[in-house]
């Protein structure tokens, strides 16, 4: 049998969050191995890479004292020094399982930004002597012509309540497909029963797949963790006084396959690492547009398209 580590990883999945739950690594039982989770994002001047080893027992340690490198193709080089906080542990899984878990951190000082379009190479060599490397090229930059506001990764529009939208973006080159979550803010205020926020994903599972409704699009992976009556509060459109955040991503391919699994396979054939060497794991990139979107009866904001 195989062993399966589930962590969760500040620059990968969960995009409004900020945390994720990565994808299953696995390793034959008792090998020491180094895995690397690093997605690269286009609205974050702070890149992060987690390392950590894979499960011995129920206890996965962290990889201190590692030399970690990304160098992007116009040969600018960044050491990323150790650090902590690039991740956190589901409660829900915690309270499945009793792993224990360790990872060691690795950052940017907070001026390393990534240009959509750019290749960038992962060097990690870590203090036992293991090498890891991974290449990732970022999607190409796209625009949100549905968001008639804004600018770069911030863009803001308008609804009216009890509506429903769909949202628009141009293709992006490269991008193998597209994510967006939703965080809805307020439900509880007017009386509903919902977490605060209510979070929800959508999926565009084709690179040329530009579309996705709201909400009719969204919640695909949360319908059996909500009681049902909630979505149906949403599903005609959204009441008066919330308000939504959407965050946008074209994902390259290799975020896409350290995600893939169940109904969400875009990828093709299963490629669970992809960095070689001495470890496995994922080195990914997304690029990334935040989109605000209150819901008012009266607004000066222009409305969404």
């Amino acid at each position: 049998m195989t062993r399966m580590i589930r962590t969760a990883l500040v620059a990968a999945v969960a995009l409004l969050a900020g945390a994720c739950d990565l994808a299953e690594v696995a390793t034959a039982p008792g090998d020491d191995v180094v895995v690397v989770e690093a997605v690269l994002r286009t609205d974050r001047l702070n890149q992060q890479v987690l390392l950590h080893r894979s499960l011995q027992g129920r206890f996965s340690g962290g990889v201190p004292g590692a030399r970690v490198t990304i160098t992007g193709n116009a040969g600018e080089a960044r050491t990323l020094a150790e650090t902590t906080g690039c991740f956190r542990i589901d409660p829900a899984y915690q309270q499945a399982d009793s792993l224990q878990f360790e990872g060691s951190c690795y950052a940017s000082n907070g001026d390393f930004a990534v240009r959509p379009g750019g290749i960038y190479e992962l060097r990690v060599e870590t203090a036992d002597g293991r090498v890891i490397r991974g290449r990732t090229q970022i999607p190409a930059d796209f625009t949100v012509p549905s968001v008639p506001v804004g600018s770069g990764s911030e863009l803001i529009c308008s609804l009216a309540p009890e509506t429903t939208f769909t949202l628009t973006w141009t293709r992006s080159p490269g991008a193998a497909s597209y994510v967006a979550d939703l965080s809805i803010s307020g439900l509880a205020q007017l009386g509903i029963a919902a977490p605060e926020p209510f979070d929800l994903r959508g999926l565009a599972v084709s690179d040329t797949d530009t579309t996705i409704a709201l909400p009719a699009e969204f919640g695909v992976f949360e319908r059996f963790n909500y009681d049902a009556e909630l979505f149906k509060e949403i599903e005609d459109g959204f009441p008066g006084g919330i308000q939504l955040a959407v965050a946008l991503a074209a994902a390259d391919r290799n975020w896409v396959n350290s995600v893939r699994g169940g109904n969400f396979n875009p990828s093709g054939l299963i490629r669970i690492s992809t960095v070689v060497g001495d470890g496995v794991g994922v080195f990914g990139s997304l690029v990334v547009k935040h989109i605000t979107i209150p819901v008012r009866e009266r607004t000066s904001i222009p409305r969404c398209r």
